[in-house]
């Protein structure tokens, strides 16, 4: 399969999903995302973990307004990721008040306004929580095209672990990748915790 022909299986099955995810009903939403913050929360490398990074939920994606305010009472120092569009990166900022600190940022995800950013240094996170669009069992990862957290992932300390929350039915038998796509480690439903490095 050429490159080409995986860009597009990668879009359509994006696509797919997603359609699936947008139109899942709100109560059904919140009820899954209850099940997987408490998945998460009991999920000893988390629990463990004393900086944890996660993502801001935005439309669609597993709600984790409620795990950063969980995370944040119980002490973890908590760490939510900037857009940078000229390099396509993320600057990780610690967050420490939910409702005093986000605002709409790039591509209308909630981000720290300019005030209280914090930026923390890659290496002194011990977990990192990961959106997505499709995964496989094995630890494969759509994401929404832009690369962001591949790039991010390698300026990370070795063995840090990288976790996706997602509904069930976002995780399908085989995903398509290309040699520069990072693999995720665990992907946490509302069902189940997968080790992906136990299935390859």
């Amino acid at each position: 399969m050429t490159r080409k022909d995986i860009k597009k299986e990668k879009k359509e099955m994006r696509s797919r999903v997603l359609a699936i995810r947008d139109g899942m009903p709100a109560d059904e939403r919140a009820a899954a995302g209850r099940s997987i913050a408490d998945r998460l929360f009991d999920f000893a490398p988390f629990a463990d973990a004393e900086t944890v990074m996660l993502f801001v939920s935005f439309r669609s994606e597993v709600p984790t307004e409620a795990i950063i305010r969980r995370a944040i009472a119980e002490g973890k120092r908590v760490v939510v990721p900037v857009s940078i569009l000229k390099d396509t990166s993320l600057l990780p900022t610690e967050i420490r008040d939910y409702d005093s600190e986000l605002r709409e940022g790039t591509f209308g995800i909630p981000e720290p306004v300019r005030e209280f950013i914090r930026p923390v240094d890659p290496e002194e996170i011990d977990f990192v929580v990961v959106p997505g669009s499709v995964f496989d069992r094995e630890g494969n990862r759509i994401g929404y095209g832009k690369g962001f957290y591949d790039r991010f992932r390698e300026r990370l300390r070795p063995g840090v672990a990288y976790a996706a929350l997602a509904f069930s039915y976002q995780v399908l038998d085989v995903v398509p990748f290309e040699d520069h796509d990072k693999k995720v480690d665990f992907i946490i439903t509302e069902t189940e915790t997968i080790d992906c490095a136990g299935n390859r």
